[in-house]
């Protein structure tokens, strides 16, 4: 009995240390090793195709955090790569592995799938009320092309958040110009701000996120900075 039990207390810590915030933000499958082994396959293959990208091609209207999503099968045919990482989303995971600055530093990042696939269902139920309505449920203006839900137009049955793949906290779902849900990571990136003690940043704030962390703001609005505030901003 007493080996029994020495068993299950070392199996927990075991899995305390691989993944000690597991309890909290669910997103352990984006761990260093995972992420290092793509990036060592993505530079391999840059080398061997003379600067090709192992990626596969997209619509160039496609939002910029998922628009070069690493195609895993040519890596495996290239010899460089055999089994995908356990936590991509091909390989049954909840995340998918993309490259940002693919022209200057191509670099491995994961989307939290999880997230992606609540923004599809909110899509859906945003569709239907426009096909209904000839227009998407804008509530109040809260940047440049970006919006609030009109929560009496369209009532989602899961509510209108999202759990932050950062911190944990409750992200605001809204709605770009062209009636497409994002998310808004402005919290996210006012508290990773306070703790970086960081008071000023030039260009989109959603790359100060990639600096950070292997998780990429994917559909969301642009964000800058303006005396202190995040402005959002979304041409779609």
């Amino acid at each position: 009995m007493m080996r029994i039990l020495l068993l299950i207390f070392s199996s927990i810590l075991l899995t305390g240390c691989l993944y000690p915030n597991d309890q909290l933000t669910e997103n352990q499958a984006t761990n260093d090793e995972q992420l290092n082994r793509v990036q060592e396959a993505v530079d391999e293959y840059r080398k061997a195709t003379d600067g090709l990208l192992p990626i596969e091609t997209k619509d160039q209207n496609t939002p910029i955090f998922i628009k070069y999503p690493i195609d895993f099968q040519v890596l495996r045919e290239k010899g460089i790569m055999g089994e995908v990482p356990s936590n991509s989303f091909a390989g049954g995971g909840a995340y998918s592995y993309v490259l940002i600055n693919p022209e200057n530093d191509p670099t491995v990042k994961v989307v939290d799938a999880r997230i992606t696939q609540r923004l599809r269902t909110v899509n859906y139920q945003i569709n239907l009320y426009r096909n209904e309505h000839d227009f998407a449920p804008f509530g109040d203006r809260l940047g440049k092309g970006v919006f609030s839900i009109d929560q009496e137009k369209l009532r989602l049955k899961d509510g209108y958040t999202v759990d932050s793949p950062y911190t944990e906290q409750t992200l605001d779902l809204v709605i770009g110009k062209g009636g497409e849900a994002k998310v808004d990571f402005r919290p996210d990136v006012y508290q990773l701000m306070e703790e970086e003690g960081i008071e000023e940043y030039e260009g989109d704030l959603r790359y100060l996120l990639t600096e950070h962390y292997p998780i990429v703001p994917a559909y969301s609005p642009a964000m800058f900075l303006d005396n202190g505030e995040i402005i959002l901003e979304s041409s779609e």
